[in-house]
């Protein structure tokens, strides 16, 4: 099997996210065209653990967010008309979100499949998606160039404003339960925390190399996805740095449930693993291993 190759870089993609109008055509989630002519984790970038544990996985370059159950089943969420999704999170109801950067907007899917815009053009390039228990949702948008990189937010009333402003392509956000927010400001191969003010500062950068995801847990433990260490970083709420698992292949989302379990998107091995808080890897599923059901 030859060695997975890197992802793409951010201004392959960002192109790629620009001109997706082709999509148009393509197998949507949940029809029979998609199961039958497309692999599944063609490119699995975000990932979101919601109540019973059910998993929720952006498959970028199928256009696709799939559900995963504890067994490793997988389905379509919806056909939601995804353009190029990046980033999703999932609110203590069930209720999804997901960045989707071709559409420079965030699409909300409810409980009954319904399917919303926040933010309709408000992004350059969102890239990762949080939501906080009040509903405030969080999106770090790379922008288009150096520098141009920012964390915004959306109120429950949809009114969207900028919280904090100067990274470098920020991938992975998250909130912890105080309101503070995490990112992964990854051209600058650093974490950084965004206090309700505004105010930045550095959580961790020694010997990050492209960090893409970020999550906390209850506890304030950060876990991070060392994207080309091949790694997975912890960070104790003390600010204690150690590598929790590795071997991945530039894994990029990651998300904890509420027991520990750490699951992460193995981009480069197309798989969706997951970490026990012991520190072992398994795969929840993958492109040769899934039981895909497709669901409207």
């Amino acid at each position: 099997m030859p060695a997975p190759s890197a992802p793409a870089s951010w201004a392959a993609r960002l192109s790629r996210a620009a001109g997706r109008g082709d999509l148009a055509q393509a197998p949507q989630p949940g029809t029979a065209a998609q199961v039958a002519g497309v692999s599944l984790f063609s490119y699995p970038d975000g990932v979101a653990v919601g109540p019973h544990n059910v998993v929720y996985v952006v498959d970028t370059d199928n256009s696709a967010v799939l559900k995963v159950s504890p067994e490793g089943s997988v389905t379509s969420l919806a056909s939601a008309g995804f353009i190029y999704p990046t980033g999703i999170a999932v609110d203590s109801s069930g209720t999804v979100y997901v960045a989707d950067a071709g559409a420079r907007s965030i699409k909300k899917i409810s409980l009954q499949g319904e399917v919303s815009i926040l933010g309709a053009n408000a992004f350059t390039y969102p890239a990762g998606v949080a939501v906080a228990p009040d509903g405030t949702v969080y999106v770090a948008d790379a922008g288009s160039g150096p520098v141009a990189g920012v964390v915004k937010k959306i109120s429950t009333a949809g009114r969207v404003s900028t919280l904090a402003s100067g990274f470098n392509k920020p991938n992975g956000v998250a909130v912890a339960a105080d309101g503070t927010v995490y990112v992964a400001d990854t051209d600058n191969n650093s974490i950084r925390k965004i206090s309700p003010d505004g105010t930045s500062t550095m959580v961790a950068a020694q010997d990050l190399n492209k960090p893409h995801g970020v999550a906390v847990d209850a506890a304030g433990t950060l876990y991070i996805t060392d994207t080309y260490n091949n790694s997975v970083r912890r960070i104790s709420a003390t600010g204690t740095v150690a590598v929790l698992a590795h071997g991945f292949a530039y894994p990029s989302g990651i998300a904890v449930d509420a027991a520990g379990t750490v699951y992460v998107t193995d981009t480069g091995h197309a798989a969706l693993k997951k970490i026990s808080p012991g520190g072992n890897v398994s795969t929840l599923a993958d492109s040769t291993t899934a039981t895909f059901t497709a669901t409207r």
